[in-house]
């Protein structure tokens, strides 16, 4: 997340908080290629403008997190049913496409670990969050992610989300 007036010291707490599923309060919110259930809630959250220009605007923390109350219940049923969420055929498009370059990532970052002689915990993850406790606290971080959000907006400081992709 960005804003106005943000401090050195606020950017570096979220640069170490940047490989964390925790650190929304920070204002860093984790979601790398194969996390498709996350990045499904994420994409549902933020416009199309925040992802592809990368947009400066104003994000409404406010009223995303009215959205964020419903996408966070299905979030974790999809979690708890071990399903693809489902965020709307508007969506399906650029999920299929995620999902096809996070698997062609994993794959070529796999062949390299495997050439150079990686051990199974040098290599590189790109997976999805594959428990029911780790999507609640990757949940409760993106929960954190907007509260900071919309303290920084009663402070009209104009927050919005830096999608870094």
């Amino acid at each position: 997340m960005e804003w106005e007036g943000k401090t050195e010291a606020e950017m570096d707490a979220q640069m170490e908080g940047s490989w964390s599923i925790d650190a929304g309060g920070l204002g860093y919110l984790r979601a790398s290629i194969g996390m498709m259930n996350e990045n499904a809630v994420l994409r549902a959250l933020f416009p199309e403008k925040y992802w592809s220009r990368r947009s400066t605007d104003e994000y409404d923390f406010k009223a995303g997190y009215e959205m964020l109350n419903v996408l966070g219940m299905k979030y974790l049923m999809s979690a708890m049913s071990d399903k693809p969420m489902d965020i709307g055929m508007e969506h399906v498009e650029t999920m299929n496409r995620q999902e096809q370059s996070a698997m062609a990532i994993h794959g070529a970052l796999t062949q390299l670990a495997d050439r150079l002689g990686a051990s199974e915990k040098f290599k590189v993850y790109v997976g999805a969050v594959r428990s029911l406790g780790s999507a609640v606290e990757w949940l409760n971080s993106l929960f954190k992610f907007f509260e900071l959000g919309m303290e920084k907006q009663d402070k009209g400081l104009k927050p919005y989300p830096h999608i870094s992709w």
